[in-house]
Formats: C-alpha cells, sequence, structure tokens
C-alpha cells in the first residue's frame, strides 16, 4: 500500500486553500532544497519541465494502471525536472472513473495535494521517503452497483463470516446474504438470515440515516422496514455499522501510513458523495 501512495502522489492542480474544518488537519511546508532560480526559469523556457512532466504522467498512469482497474487521468505541476528528479513537486491531481483498487469499486475517485510544495525522496523506489507531511483531499461518488460489487470483495466476505462466527457461538443468527439499496435517496441495508429453530430464513430491510462521527461514516437512526420480525434496533445499529460498507470502501485508500478523516456525506440522484482529507505524515 506504501508503494502504492507513493505511485499515486508522486509525480493535481494545487489549490492552496482549506476552509476551517480542513486547516486543523493541513499543514503545509514553505519550500526549500528546491534548484536555483535561474534553473527552473530555463527549464520552463526550454520546454524540458513540460517534457519531463509528459514523461512522468505517462510513467505514473502506466503504474497506476497495475493496481487501479478503469479510467484513470493525472495532472502533475512541477517546479523543474531537476526538482521533479528529487522528488520535489507543486501538486498532483488524479481523476479516475468507473474504477476499481482490490475489488473496491468507485463511480468516481478524485485526489488532489493541498500544498504548493510536496517533497518525497525517492532514492530507493522501494522504500520512499516523506520528507514532509503529505495532506490530500479526496472525493468519490459510489452507486449502489458499486457497493454490492464491493460486497461480494473477499474482504468484505471475511467480515460478514466473523459476525456469522460469533453468532454461531452464542446461538443467535447467520447472515445467509446481504446487499444495499438506494431509493428515493434513502440507503437500506438488506439481509437473509437464519436463525435457530425456526425453518425458513428471515429477511431484514433496514433503513439507516448516514452522518459523519469523528472523521467516519455513520449508519444511524436504523429503522426496520419490514416488521415481520422482531429485533433490536439499538443492536442492529452495531451491527450495521459493524457490516458498513461505505466505511470498508474508503478504508482501501488508508492504511497505518495514512490517514482518512471524512468530512461530508449524502445521497444525491441515488448515489453516495464522500470527500474528506488524507494525510500521509513524514517520515
Amino acid at each position: 500500500m506504501r508503494i502504492f501512495l507513493l505511485f499515486l502522489f508522486i509525480t493535481a492542480l494545487s489549490i492552496n486553500l482549506c476552509k476551517a474544518s480542513t486547516c486543523e488537519w493541513v499543514n503545509c511546508t514553505e519550500p526549500y532544497d528546491l534548484s536555483g532560480g535561474v534553473s527552473r526559469f530555463m527549464s520552463n523556457v526550454t520546454g524540458s519541465n513540460f517534457l519531463g512532466v509528459q514523461v512522468a504522467q505517462a510513467i505514473l498512469k502506466k503504474e497506476l494502471e497495475k493496481n487501479i482497474n478503469g479510467k484513470i487521468n493525472i495532472n502533475i505541476d512541477s517546479y523543474s525536472v531537476k526538482d521533479l528528479k528529487k522528488g520535489i513537486f507543486k501538486s498532483i491531481k488524479l481523476n479516475g472513473e468507473n474504477i476499481s483498487i482490490d475489488d473496491v469499486y468507485f463511480t468516481t475517485l478524485d485526489i488532489k495535494t493541498l500544498c504548493e510544495f510536496n517533497y518525497i525522496s525517492i532514492q530507493d523506489p522501494k522504500n520512499p521517503i516523506f520528507k514532509e507531511d503529505l495532506p490530500m483531499s479526496f472525493s468519490v461518488i459510489m452507486s449502489e452497483e458499486d457497493i454490492n460489487k464491493t460486497m461480494q470483495s473477499i474482504g468484505y466476505k471475511k467480515i460478514i463470516d466473523d459476525l456469522n462466527m460469533l453468532g454461531s457461538s452464542i446461538g443467535v443468527f447467520k447472515v445467509v446474504s446481504n446487499s444495499i439499496t438506494i431509493k428515493n435517496n434513502k440507503f437500506y441495508y438488506i439481509m437473509k438470515i437464519a436463525i435457530p429453530f425456526i425453518k425458513n430464513t428471515q429477511n431484514i430491510v433496514i433503513s439507516s440515516d448516514l452522518r459523519v462521527s469523528k472523521g467516519q461514516i455513520d449508519l444511524t437512526n436504523s429503522k426496520l422496514v419490514n416488521n415481520n420480525i422482531l429485533v433490536d434496533l439499538k443492536q442492529m445499529d452495531k451491527i450495521i455499522n459493524y457490516l458498513n460498507p461505505l466505511d470498508f470502501s474508503l478504508n482501501i485508500l488508508e492504511n497505518k501510513h495514512a490517514r482518512l478523516v471524512v468530512q461530508d456525506i449524502k445521497i444525491k440522484e441515488n448515489k453516495i458523495y464522500a470527500n474528506g482529507l488524507l494525510i500521509v505524515p513524514k517520515d
């Protein structure tokens, strides 16, 4: 994942702006270790910087396509070829459409750096050194189809298996199948469960509101849509959040080297819109 982050951000038209809710997370560094002003000027005048950026974008896109399926566009803004080779760049912007990363699906994924100066030492490509924090903004759109395909991934099925193992140990229920649907801009989680001593499987349809809590997506105010089965909605809230496919999807962008902070989530035109920050700390 660390190498993936390197390929993703090393080489987004920068916007050196931050909202009040963003500034507390973003700490931009003043430029240093840059090549001389004359060198940067000549690099731009001769066109070598432009050509270097085009080559870097092509290489980066090729590497990204080893990890991402779908349509990808990369934009790089650099100070000069010399600086770019050192791992210093102004900004990167990535746009992906109808993509999948490790069987997690997005209709669109946009990531861009937030500072005008970014520095990643790449003397050893297998062990890049983040010289400064790398703050980025991200936004995603997920359709009902995207989420349901993600829920078929090995990683998500393991969550179901773990829940079933716990359920069987205390003799409660087993999740036989699950899916989501989005109708009239409402989010519904659908489960078919097997209950001990009951012959037929039971269908549970739960509607939940979406909110951001402590930088994560929370499914809250769960309501039982079909009333043919009695369930404890407080417990169901916990179970639904344990199975939360939206948090699972966004966690593909996060690991121990990067912190993901969701700032906003909403449903519009029967699709999930989420945005926030992704910050890779300096080494």
